[in-house]
């Protein structure tokens, strides 16, 4: 009944048809002024709750233009400090006289061509310095690739040249260096504007050892901010072009180094690699790279994201140009000076008996892991390598890798993002952060059953269940004992896939190095799937190489039709892989722990046959 009623009750308690009596008036208007009243308050409060909501989207968005403009500061003195280098060594090269065809041609010289001529005098340090000079910043000119010239260089190649003998087996030979290696008196920023100004008191230990075989760091290259994707873009220097395409991406981290060596404006650089830095931008970019056994060369002085992180421990190795930097830089830098400097590092020197030998080999192969599709060119690339193996006299068996599905998740994901995103969480909060990044740094910064909850809507929109898999591992760890237990997995499971190896008595295996070719820039966070080929040999801390084998041609993009059209992920490697003929494609050669040796005598036997082959 209405408002209007309760004023036609009688006062005397008679209802006269009504069916409430007069009290209810009172009644009525009591309740009726506390809702006025509570109403009064409750907009208070909603305005209360309104005001402080905008005062932390006030005070969020003014910490977030603070950090920008410090971080900004930061980067504008390292741009400038950059630029200024350059200008030196521009200078010095107006100055040297040399001409763009005369270093081309210096360039152009196979790596251990360029070796002899520096052993025997017949070119000089500062020659090929000047020359490789000349070339990185043509190079960088159109990729973004070099970061910073190097100013003692050229200090550097004139002690050489000044020596009555040789300084050691890599004497004047340019390498070039990722950012995130530390030098006396530099910054390594991981592409993280607030490390920057961060300056190192002496060289990372590999760089020691460069220097001691006579070698002359000339450039450092750029890296992801992190170092956690699969593609080349910070806030302090920009992004990085591929050498062959730029519309795509060189890879990553380690990209930087793939695109100035895919230029052919380095013949020997280093990189880092803990879930495939060096093999997949090696693999993008059509060059040579070598991930190490953890404890085979030193990480001492590498700046990182994740060092507290040692179940699945980065690596250093080296990148080339050709096959012989990776041997010849590899074999020598497994040096006394090296195991001094460094005794975490095993002190096995290169075993020349393992990689001379003759004796055939029995290899496994395999172009689907069960966990990521490759692409036409890259099964093709690993059946190219499988039929010269095979000629060579090497017995070929098909491998099945056991448990990947479950590894990648399970064990990579949720091991990298063990603490669940915390230490990458808490230097992008103080950072510039680029776009790729910015959606993962969103699913580490929401609650965990959110991302719980987030992770199965994923999984049902991209009908994708690996992809929401790898949402929720890291949220399994919550304690000691469970990272105890996440060790425990992965030693049951490299004693697992160890069993499987051994039961095919297999010396190596050939497989892709990624399941795609080189991505469109920004895009490799669409595709992470497409990296487990690469994950799998960092969580058994197995050896392995990649090499170019082939290029993409026409008939592999056409062959793209038959490829699965289920999930989103599918669907983004179909659409990347339009238009990219003539890419690089390389395979991936992996060996146990401890046995580059052997990794790099089947990379070189399948090397020389190849080049056989395209110059027959």
């Amino acid at each position: 009944m209405g408002a209007r009623s309760y004023l036609f009750q009688p006062r005397d308690g008679r209802t006269d048809g009504h069916d409430k009596p007069i009290v209810s008036l009172v009644k009525h208007r009591f309740v009726f002024r506390t809702q006025m009243k509570m109403t009064g308050n409750s907009r208070k409060i909603l305005a209360f709750g309104a005001g402080a909501i905008l005062t932390i989207i006030f005070v969020k968005r003014v910490k977030k233009w603070y950090i920008e403009y410090q971080v900004g500061k930061k980067i504008q003195r390292k741009i400038q400090h950059c630029e200024a280098a350059r200008a030196e060594v521009e200078e010095v090269l107006r100055e040297c006289g040399m001409t763009l065809n005369q270093a081309k041609t210096i360039v152009a010289l196979p790596f251990m061509e360029l070796q002899r001529q520096l052993q025997n005098g017949s070119l000089y340090a500062v020659q090929v310095l000047h020359a490789y000079q000349i070339m990185a910043l043509e190079a960088t000119d159109r990729l973004n690739c070099v970061t910073e010239c190097l100013p003692d260089a050229e200090a550097i190649a004139q002690s050489l040249d000044r020596l009555d003998k040789k300084g050691g087996p890599l004497h004047g030979i340019p390498v070039s260096l990722k950012e995130s290696f530390e030098l006396a008196g530099n910054d390594s920023s991981c592409g993280l504007g607030h490390w920057l100004e961060n300056y190192k008191s002496q060289d990372a230990v590999i760089i020691q050892v460069l220097k001691d075989l006579g070698a002359v760091p000339f450039v450092r290259t750029n890296l992801p901010e992190t170092l956690m994707l699969g593609e080349t873009n910070n806030p302090i220097f920009g992004r990085t072009l591929h050498p062959v395409d730029p519309r795509r991406t060189p890879g990553g981290s380690s990209g930087g180094e793939a695109a100035l060596i895919g230029a052919g404006a380095s013949v020997l650089g280093f990189g880092s690699d803990i879930g495939g830095s060096i093999r997949i931008p090696s693999h993008f970019c059509g060059c040579y790279g070598l991930k190490t056994t953890g404890e085979r060369m030193s990480r001492k002085g590498t700046a990182s994201l994740s060092k507290g992180q040692t179940l699945v421990s980065g690596t250093v190795g080296p990148m080339s140009r050709d096959f012989d930097g990776i041997l010849e830089s590899f074999k020598h830098c497994l040096s006394d000076l090296h195991f001094a400097l460094d005794p975490q590092v095993a002190p096995l020197k290169f075993n020349d008996s393992m990689f001379n030998s003759k004796k055939p080999l029995r290899i496994g192969f395999y172009a689907y892991d069960g966990y990521s599709r490759a692409v036409p060119a890259c099964e093709r690339a690993v059946l190219i390598a499988k039929d010269t193996l095979e000629q060579q006299g090497h017995t070929l068996v098909a491998f099945t890798p056991p448990g990947v599905i479950d590894a990648i998740p399970d064990l990579y994901m949720k091991t990298i993002q063990g603490d669940h995103g915390k230490q990458f969480l808490l230097q992008l909060q103080k950072d510039i952060v680029i776009p790729e990044l910015a959606r993962i740094k969103l699913c580490w910064s929401i609650p965990g059953w959110m991302l719980w909850l987030l992770s199965w809507i994923v999984q049902a929109v991209a009908k994708d269940p690996q992809l929401g898999r790898a949402l929720r591992a890291p949220l399994q760890l919550r304690s000691i004992y469970g990272w105890f237990q996440q060790a425990l997995q992965l030693q049951e499971f490299k004693d697992k896939f160890l069993a499987a190896w051994r039961e095919q008595k297999l010396d190596a295996v050939i497989c892709p190095v990624v399941a795609t070719v080189a991505l469109p820039n920004s895009e490799t966070v669409n595709v992470p799937s497409a990296f487990s080929y690469t994950m799998l040999y960092n969580i058994l801390n197995y050896s392995a190489g990649s090499m170019p084998v082939t290029r993409v041609t026409s008939d592999d993009v056409c062959n793209m039709a038959k490829y699965p059209n289920k999930t989103s992920e599918n669907k983004c490697v179909i659409k990347y892989m339009q238009g990219t003929e003539g890419l690089p494609v390389n395979v991936q050669v992996v060996g146990l722990p401890y046995q580059e040796e052997l990794v790099l005598r089947v990379m070189s036997e399948l090397d020389k046959s190849l080049k056989a082959e395209q110059e027959s």
